[in-house]
């Protein structure tokens, strides 16, 4: 399992394991603030990669932006 860490704008932090980056998501469940429409997520690979992404509140996945595939 991989160790998802998300930062909010305010300095929240949260550490979540997943297996995925997806499944992060889910577990995570973040709704915007009134400032505060982005988290940071950052994470390591099994290959010892360091990853970093900005997404935006609320995350909306593939399926739910391109409608049913």
């Amino acid at each position: 399992m991989k160790e998802y860490t998300i930062v909010r704008g305010n300095g929240e932090k949260k550490v979540i394991e997943a297996m995925s980056f997806k499944k992060a998501i889910k577990k995570y469940d973040g709704k915007p603030d009134d400032q505060d429409d982005h988290v940071d997520i950052t994470w390591t690979s099994k290959k010892d990669n360091a990853s970093y992404k900005v997404i935006k509140l609320p995350y909306q996945f593939r399926k739910e932006r391109k409608g049913r595939l």
